[in-house]
């Protein structure tokens, strides 16, 4: 662990300096040394883009850098230490496991490099955490779990069905670290409270249309017909399938499709497409729709558990796999 005064060191800067002459000086470095910049380890500086990147990341924590400025002096006070978490999220203790917390490695120019680690545990994602690097996160979280099964089995080649359960676990992974219902209020300002203390939020989403499929006209009610690979699929008022709910911010999906797989929601949909519209939609395979969800007051307290279960279920389903490697070949002997 790299402590302040390395991490100092490492930058080539004086304590107390302002947090953005630390992250311009970083971007210099990283110039000069980031491996997919050079081809030498350590480029043309004395510490590699590892140590350069650990040396930022402990300055730029939270809990470890809180600069005051003086105008009359032109001086600056030294860091001052905090007792808060490396990363203020809120957190899941009953997770499966810990995940890592990415942020974007930038050049002198802002071109991001990559990614790097500036803390890991059970943190719940907050809209402040770039949500591709959140699923990244996840990624190489479960491919942790599933390395560490090979590992202990022993397996030299790769499973044909891992990539399928590397998906299923990542998705699983992601409903443990994020709180739907406060993410749902968050990232959708359009929100009511019923007579009866019930929270409705409304928001524009889209029908991604199914092969010959028909989209129905402007104002009619469209309804759920089942859930199938996490995916919402949605029937006209005579029970014919139209297709599935997507939408327009890509984060609430991973928020929305659970609390329906949960049965944590009802919805309202409506078709909101306009007849100058309908025809260039059609030919693009989707029709705008209004939905209106409402959160029910259900019993949470076993939703951790009841993931953790079908955590340990998917795991133990990739446990039991067995590959054309693992069985002996039996040859036939002449008779």
């Amino acid at each position: 662990m790299v402590t302040v005064q390395e991490a100092y060191r490492i930058l080539g800067i004086r304590p107390g300096i302002e947090k953005k002459e630390i992250k311009k000086k970083y971007r210099k470095l990283m110039t000069q040394v980031h491996p997919d910049v050079v081809t030498s380890s350590r480029g043309s500086y004395g510490y590699s883009a590892q140590e350069i990147n650990s040396a930022y990341a402990v300055l730029m924590k939270e809990e470890l850098f809180d600069v005051e400025s003086n105008s009359n002096e032109g001086k600056h006070h030294p860091p001052k230490r905090k007792k808060n978490a490396a990363w203020n999220a809120p957190v899941n203790v009953n997770a499966f496991a810990e995940r890592e917390v990415l942020q974007y490695v930038e050049d002198y120019d802002g071109t991001v490099l990559g990614s790097y680690c500036v803390a890991k545990g059970k943190y719940l994602w907050k809209t402040d955490e770039d949500f591709p690097l959140f699923l990244l996160s996840l990624y190489q979280c479960s491919k942790e779990l599933l390395d560490g099964i090979d590992e202990k089995l022993q397996r030299d080649e790769a499973l044909t069905e891992r990539q399928q359960i590397h998906a299923e676990l990542t998705y699983l992974l992601a409903q443990q670290f994020i709180d739907g219902p406060a993410m749902l209020a968050e990232l959708v300002k359009k929100e009511e409270i019923t007579s009866d203390g019930d929270q409705v939020f409304y928001f524009s989403s889209m029908l991604e249309l199914m092969a010959g499929a028909v989209p129905v006209k402007a104002g009619e009610a469209i309804y759920p017909s089942g859930i199938r690979n996490h995916k919402l699929y949605l029937k006209d008022k005579a029970g014919r399938e139209l297709g599935y709910l997507s939408f327009l911010d890509d984060r609430l999906y991973y928020i929305v499709i659970p609390l329906f797989e949960q049965k944590r929601v009802q919805v309202k949909i409506q078709a909101a497409d306009t007849k100058a519209e309908k025809r260039r939609n059609t030919a693009a395979g989707y029709q705008k729709l209004n939905l209106w969800v409402k959160l029910l007051k259900v019993n949470t307290s076993r939703m951790p558990e009841n993931l953790n279960l079908q955590i340990e279920e998917l795991l133990k389903k990739y446990k039991e796999i067995r590959s054309c490697f693992d069985h002996p070949i039996h040859t036939s002997r002449p008779k």
